[in-house]
């Protein structure tokens, strides 16, 4: 007898784990205090990298979302629910004891958002657990999801709503595929895809069991917008729900060379985490997941367009009666990417406003959105994670014999 009770009483607190044990329902007062969180300083790009508590979760687009709900309940023990497939039924909640053998409260909620991830994708985040918002009630916390068409095939992505910015304009927080641990991107401005219709758009986290008439700020008017205005006039006229103040071309500017700046520096970030696990494993060719977990194809042709687009609009507005409202300093930043300012005083502007430094075959240097759009536009930039440092960012080099899947 006293063996079976000792035995009890060893296994009880295991066998009664849950994930966490839950104080409360995520209402709606529970999204209004989400939203703080995502506003404030505890949620950032660094939230699921090294020495953050969260470290080592990894993630895609969805994950990240999902991720960040899921620890703002475990922290203030509000019970979590996701429903994984159409029905009811389909659902898993935070007094699951799929963990219970994570004795770690943090270990087993990192297990726990990993099944997750495993089982949700942004389709069943857009479908199943969200609902869309009324456009002028916007805010942290909430998120936007989009599918289109590359190819014949879907392409889908969802981005953290972390901040409105007076001017209309977001700041979005994302991760990407393939799912591995990473820095949040960070994106200001709009979207880069216009949604297509339902389930997709600005969406909110769905409270279990509400009906749509319980639903905070739920409303279809992003759709009947999209319908009335068309894809090209959809977010500016978002912008015009959400704005308090008027924006300038010379902050839309700055903003477009931000982002791109992000991407240059976050391509970096890439690049340097592949050379560490290169080194791990001893340099051997990478196999196919490899592969495609550290090259960055994807990432690679989006700053290449997404500076073209930059150079394109900036052609017009250089020819334009606008170009006299902005400043000096962006214009020869701009004119130098463009190659129509070559002087040292035009480039020393652009690497005012972003530049990265970089060791390339033993010489450090200074380098810049020009240094990455020129040696694209030669085919110069390697995105095969086998190639040395200097191949990748478009130095001579010689080529990787390793192979390339895609």
């Amino acid at each position: 007898m006293k063996i079976f009770l000792l035995l009890t009483l060893f296994i009880s607190p295991l066998l009664q784990a849950k994930v966490w044990h839950s104080q409360s329902a995520w209402t709606q007062e529970s999204s209004k205090e989400f939203s703080n969180w995502i506003a404030s300083d505890e949620y950032n790009v660094n939230l699921f990298q090294v020495g953050s508590k969260w470290e080592n979760i990894k993630t895609d687009c969805a994950d990240a979302i999902i991720a960040a709900q899921v620890i703002f309940a475990f922290e203030r023990r509000i019970q979590f629910s996701l429903q994984l497939s159409e029905g009811s039924a389909h659902s898993i909640t935070s007094d699951s004891h799929k963990f219970d053998q994570i004795q770690d409260d943090v270990q087993r909620v990192k297990s726990f958002i990993h099944y997750l991830g495993e089982s949700i994708g942004t389709e069943g985040l857009a479908r199943y657990n969200s609902y869309p918002i009324d456009l002028r009630e916007i805010r942290p916390g909430d998120f936007y999801i989009s599918r289109w068409k590359t190819n014949g095939n879907f392409i889908r992505h969802a981005a953290m709503i972390k901040e409105v910015l007076p001017t209309g304009h977001l700041v979005l927080y994302s991760s990407t595929t393939p799912v591995k641990v990473r820095e949040l991107e960070v994106r200001e401005g709009m979207p880069l895809h216009v949604l297509s219709g339902k389930p997709w758009g600005f969406k909110r986290i769905r409270p279990a069991a509400m009906s749509v008439h319980e639903l905070e700020n739920y409303s279809l008017n992003q759709y009947d917008l999209l319908n009335q205005v068309g894809e090209d006039s959809f977010f500016p006229r978002v912008i015009d729900h959400l704005k308090v103040e008027e924006d300038s071309l010379e902050e839309n500017l700055k903003r477009r060379v931000r982002n791109l700046c992000s991407q240059l520096k976050l391509r970096n970030r890439e690049i340097n985490s592949t050379q560490i696990y290169l080194e791990s494993i001893g340099h051997r060719c990478m196999n196919y997941s490899e592969y495609d977990e550290h090259s960055t194809p994807s990432r690679d042709k989006s700053l290449l367009n997404g500076i073209k687009r930059l150079l394109y609009g900036w052609k017009k507005i250089r020819r334009s009666n606008s170009a006299t409202e902005l400043s000096h300093e962006l214009t020869s930043a701009l004119d130098s990417i463009l190659r129509k300012n070559d002087s040292d005083e035009a480039r020393l502007e652009l690497r005012k406003m972003c530049h990265i430094r970089l060791k390339l075959n033993g010489e450090n240097l200074l380098y810049d959105l020009k240094n990455f759009f020129d040696l694209s536009m030669k085919g110069q930039i390697s995105s095969h994670p086998n190639d040395t440092v200097a191949k990748r960012w478009g130095a001579p080099s010689q080529n990787t014999s390793c192979k390339s899947f895609y």
